[in-house]
């Protein structure tokens, strides 16, 4: 975990929303995507606060960090979260599974596509998953990438983003995704 400050906005907590609770997959718990945490009741919040697991302690979502989205960005709100993964260097839009299209509604969408037109000039992207399902939005179309295993990568080949093993002899030293 990073000793790195996160600068919260002042005046935002995550008040009654648990999305992160449904939304992240949380591996020393055993949670994957897109289901409700075994610790979590979804109305009062988390059942093992005090102790929660480092991955837990450490996450605050985009709505947390980013000054310029407002309520209507609370995860709650808008059923999905965003989260930017430094070690993927891209941006991730978690949607939940019961709303994939969620972002795809205004004022999401036109707010998502302009990042992904400023991360691809950064040699990034922004990825929208809903559980284990994958969906790139490139700056001139949205890219299905359908199912997305733990032992897939997302990698860039010829100017477009396939998903393959992590065996896959295309798997350069940094693959866009892991």
């Amino acid at each position: 975990m990073s000793d790195a400050v996160i600068e919260l906005v002042p005046g935002r907590s995550c008040g009654s929303c648990t999305m992160c609770c449904k939304l992240l997959e949380i591996d020393v718990l055993e949670k994957p995507r897109g289901v409700w945490c075994s610790h979590c009741n979804p109305k009062s919040g988390c059942t093992i606060y005090e102790t929660r697991p480092d991955p837990c302690r450490g996450f605050h979502c985009g709505y947390l960090r980013l000054a310029d989205l407002d309520e209507r960005w609370r995860p709650a709100k808008a059923k999905f979260l965003i989260n930017y993964e430094a070690g993927a260097g891209r941006i991730a839009i978690h949607s939940d599974p019961d709303r994939p299209d969620a972002w795809l509604d205004e004022p999401y969408r036109k707010t998502i596509q302009s990042w992904a037109m400023n991360a691809a000039r950064a040699g990034s992207y922004v990825i929208v998953w809903a559980g284990r399902n994958a969906k790139l939005v490139l700056p001139d179309r949205i890219k299905d990438l359908g199912q997305v295993n733990e032992d897939q990568l997302i990698i860039a080949e010829r100017g477009d983003f396939i998903v393959v093993d992590a065996d896959d002899p295309r798997v350069r030293l940094k693959p866009a995704s892991s």
